[in-house]
């Protein structure tokens, strides 16, 4: 408590308490040795001298109460300042809980968009591309000198083309694109289907994985070329997904998908 920290009503009421008590005392001192005095002398009391002390206690009544009056009206105050800086804590903590509750809220947010986010790009299939030239087919046995040698099916050259992809990938969707080398066709108008022939050319119908490493695979298919005349260029695209634990991995077989060129 700080004794000076009073209103203009309390601090009206103690000097007022405590100048009448002040009073009183004086009086009382006064009117004591005035007593004395008198008797020493062997002057007789009067009502009037005997007046005088009644007069001091009743003032020092009057001084106590305000006095009282004073003291109660400071502890009051008191009180009532205590309870708003007690309130004022409160709502400082209050707000401080709150902000804190907030910012946890959008930290829990953040994470979960985060998660989310990896969780999208984890299933997000990614691909690769393996791109190369094979060339005309050359015949073991030439019938005629001046012609271009001729080869059949079970002369067909065979290139192994394949793609590396981590251990843990399930391949979704293997593309599969051939065309004469040195065509401007595009790509995209280039694509075949598994064994289909494309002018004494084909895919294998099957493709097949074999392991690179712990951490890598092998994702593989045939091209076959019996055409003695022209080469081809020949493009196949894995698209996979990286499966969150190898329990969960499915063990659906290996089915390429492919459209049919025209």
């Amino acid at each position: 408590m700080n004794l000076f920290d009073l209103d203009d009503r309390v601090t009206a009421a103690t000097v007022a308490a405590a100048g009448t008590v002040i009073g009183a005392l004086i009086q009382m001192r006064v009117v004591w040795r005035k007593e004395v005095s008198e008797r020493a002398r062997g002057v007789p009391a009067t009502k009037k001298s005997r007046r005088g002390p009644v007069l001091a206690v009743v003032l020092l009544v009057v001084g106590a109460a305000v006095g009282g009056f004073a003291f109660s009206r400071y502890l009051v105050r008191q009180s009532d300042l205590e309870s708003a800086a007690l309130r004022g804590q409160l709502q400082t903590q209050l707000a401080q809980i709150s902000a804190t509750a907030a910012r946890l809220e959008r930290a829990t947010l953040s994470d979960h968009g985060s998660s989310v986010h990896a969780a999208d790009d984890r299933r997000a299939p990614d691909g690769v591309t393996v791109t190369t030239t094979v060339g005309p087919c050359r015949a073991r046995a030439v019938f005629a000198p001046d012609a271009a040698p001729a080869c059949d099916e079970q002369e067909a050259l065979g290139v192994t083309l394949c793609t590396n992809v981590p251990s843990l990938a399930t391949v979704t969707v293997m593309e599969l694109y051939a065309r004469p080398e040195d065509s401007p066709q595009p790509w995209t108008e280039s694509r075949v289907a598994p064994g289909q022939d494309v002018g004494r050319a084909r895919f294998a119908d099957k493709v097949f994985e074999r392991a690179e490493s712990d951490q890598a695979k092998q994702v593989c298919t045939t091209f076959f070329s019996w055409n003695g005349e022209q080469g081809y260029s020949v493009r196949v695209v894995v698209k996979y997904v990286i499966a969150p634990a190898a329990s969960e991995v499915s063990n659906v077989p290996l089915v390429p998908i492919s459209g049919v060129a025209q």
